[in-house]
């Protein structure tokens, strides 16, 4: 059997938890979650999330316990308070205490939180071009560093902002599009690079393609993964401010993306009309996730990029 990525991890537990059930979708974890690297505190949630929905109630409570406890990671208090695979330990003493204590450092995390850029590859110079690559929901910099740091970017300086809004331990989103926009702008006029080009994952790709539309960063290519783009139909009228820029693109996304293929196409068909240079790559089998062999997409994606500069 092959490596599993962390997010394909995520995917296939999910895909289990709805096709057989909570049982084999916490076996399936358990047995893979060692193995991956990628946001543990995540990790610990889905186990003890799909522990406790098995009614499996000491193993969930001491998973919590582990997580909590041992290693410091928190939760979101509301989810905590609502999530229906919680019920039946939602009645335990242990259980209330360590939401409480989750509700501390939420508190806490939110108040301290702030945008972060993390520079790899040198960091900043005007004689190398620039590639600044977006987290998707649930992600951080770090772990969007691991997935875009490749042979085929060696020869960019490599940016990795991480948003302000974070979920849970170490797990950030961009749900306040205009706030993770204004982020990214500041980023951008950071930089010192003569070219700049941007890219992302799934819910980074939106606070992207806002900010290009907007007119507040201008780089001259983009790279997106599993598009995540809920108001492209809004944004239609919008995307003609693109023609402005000396722009193009390459779009990737797996036929089997349930989220994201609509709006991966959407756009192409837009950027089409508009007369924008781009290219959507649809892969055969692929999930919401990066595809295994990204190295050699990252590479046609840049060459694409390069040659139409």
């Amino acid at each position: 059997m092959k490596k599993l990525s962390y997010t394909r991890l995520l995917n296939e537990t999910i895909a289990i938890y709805e096709k057989n059930g909570s049982l084999e979708a916490y076996q399936f974890m358990k047995e893979h979650a060692e193995n991956v690297t990628g946001n543990k505190a995540q990790l610990y949630n889905f186990q003890y999330s799909l522990a406790a929905a098995s009614d499996l109630k000491e193993e969930a409570l001491n998973l919590m316990k582990e997580a909590i406890l041992d290693h410091g990671y928190w939760y979101e208090y509301e989810y905590l308070q609502q999530d229906e695979d919680l019920n039946s330990i939602r009645s335990f003493e242990d259980f209330q205490k360590l939401v409480e204590l989750c509700k501390t450092r939420e508190e806490v995390a939110k108040k301290e939180a702030e945008p972060k850029l993390t520079l790899l590859n040198g960091g900043m110079s005007k004689d190398k071009p620039v590639l600044m690559a977006l987290h998707g929901d649930q992600e951080n910099a770090e772990m969007t560093s691991l997935v875009w740091s490749r042979p085929a970017t060696q020869n960019h300086s490599l940016a990795f902002p991480q948003s302000s809004q974070i979920q849970f331990s170490d797990a950030y989103e961009w749900e306040d599009v205009e706030k993770g926009v204004q982020e990214i702008e500041n980023h951008a006029k950071a930089l010192t690079a003569n070219t700049f080009l941007i890219g992302g994952f799934s819910a980074g790709c939106r606070v992207a393609l806002k900010a290009m539309i907007d007119g507040r960063i201008s780089p001259t290519g983009f790279i997106f993964v599993a598009p995540w783009l809920p108001e492209i139909d809004e944004w239609k009228e919008a995307i003609t401010s693109l023609q402005n820029l000396k722009i193009s693109g390459y779009i990737i996304c797996g036929d089997q993306d349930d989220d994201c293929l609509e709006g991966s196409k959407a756009l192409s068909d837009l950027l089409e009309e508009k007369g924008i240079a781009h290219e959507l790559k649809i892969i055969s089998g692929l999930d919401h996730e990066y595809p295994e062999a990204f190295n050699e997409w990252l590479q046609r994606a840049l060459q694409f990029i390069s040659n139409k500069e």
